[in-house]
Formats: structure tokens, sequence, C-alpha cells
């Protein structure tokens, strides 16, 4: 369960706040009317164009993972969650147009050390091989994927100054206290310091990501067609 959770989060979704991006390949129709449908543009990107297939198979990987049935909200919920699906794919375009303009781009080598960490995290070839596909990937696709993924880390450590992002003790004590209150039998605080120091800096990374993709959209031509 594990190695596929791993698998799961490569090549499906990263979630970073209201900056959020999402990394996902799109499913096909079977209607040739819901194929021409699912082609029309929702939002144009500096003349980028997003297509509504993907709008949609974004917002059905978010009501998976958030059990949310689309079908049963109402007309002002329906709304909303279509516009946050929306503003993601806006931020996910951006950041990859900002990661092609920047020129940074994976190695091979890290790109290959990527997939071996990946493929070890199974017990062998064959039950990797069924996880891809499980996923609806090709071993390329997986590959061109993690290159993705990498150039966006490296943008994102070049131009967030994410080194520079510090927890103090403060902090920690601080949320630990939090959570004590609300929650019992919370074990000590030397048991989980470093959970808790992990999820203040990703909160960190999280907020410089946001402000980031802000700047990325006010600059950006966008064009919303729904």
């Amino acid at each position: 369960m594990q190695q596929k959770i791993l698998l799961i989060a490569i090549v499906g979704f990263l979630v970073v706040a209201a900056g959020a991006w999402f990394l996902f390949s799109n499913g096909g129709t079977s209607s040739q009317n819901n194929t021409q449908e699912l082609s029309d543009t929702v939002v144009l990107v500096n003349d980028e164009e997003i297509a509504r297939a993907e709008l949609e198979n974004l917002e059905a990987q978010i009501a998976a993972q958030q059990g949310v049935d689309v079908a049963s909200l109402d007309a002002a919920n329906r709304e909303q969650f279509q516009a946050q699906a929306l503003d993601t794919l806006i931020a996910n375009a951006l950041i990859k147009q900002a990661v092609a303009n920047s020129g940074i781009t994976a190695t091979e080598a890290d790109i290959d050390a990527q997939i071996e960490t990946i493929k070890s995290q199974f017990p062998d070839n064959a039950q990797f091989q069924e996880a891809l596909l499980e996923q609806k990937i090709s071993e390329a696709d997986l590959r061109s994927q993690v290159a993705e993924e990498l150039a966006q880390q490296a943008y994102f450590e070049q131009t967030l100054d994410i080194a520079l992002i510090t927890v103090s003790d403060e902090e920690i004590n601080a949320l630990y206290e939090q959570e004590a209150a609300a929650t019992e039998d919370i074990p000590p605080l030397e048991d989980v310091r470093d959970q808790i120091e992990s999820f203040i800096f990703q909160q960190k990374q999280q907020e410089l990501l946001a402000a980031h993709v802000q700047e990325l959209r006010s600059a950006a031509d966008i064009e919303i067609l729904i």
C-alpha cells in the first residue's frame, strides 16, 4: 500500500495552500459529443489553452481526495468548487511557464536517481509495473513527470529562498500547546517535535509559493472563458 501511495504522489498531485499546483494525466471519453465538449477551452493563461477536460478531471480528483459528492452540491457551492479547481489549473500553468522561461531543467542523472528511488519502494519490478498500470501511465510518462517535478523543485529552491526558512522553538511549542489543548492523549513533545517542525516548515513553504503564484498571476494575461 505504501508503495502505491508513493507512486500516486509522484503521478497524482501536489497541493500547496492557495497556490496549489497539480500534476495529473487526462482520461479519455467514450462519446464523440462528450469528447468535443470536454475539449472546449475554459481559460487562456498567457495564450496557453486549458481544456474543459483538464478542469473536469481535476474536479474529479479533488472530489475523490476530499470525499465530496459534486453532484450533491448546490449551485453556489458547485460554482465555488469549480472556481477553486480553475484557480489551481491557472496556478499550475503559471508555474510551468515560469520554470520553462527560467531555463531550469532536471539532469538525466537526477531523473535516473529519482526513478530508482521510486522503484526501490517496491518489492520487485513486477509490482512497480502493476502500479504503473493501475495509474494508467507508462514508465516514459513517469519519467517525464519526474523530470518536470524536479525542475519545479529546483526553480522553487532558487526563486523562493527556501533555504532561508527557519522554525523557532517558540513556534514548535506554540503549535504543540495548541494541539494538546484540542487532542486527548497527545504524545510528549519530544516524540513529535520533528513532525511539528516539518509541518511548520511546510506551511512556510506553502506561504512563499502562494505569494509567488500571486505575483505570477498579477503579471499574467488570463482570460476565463466559462
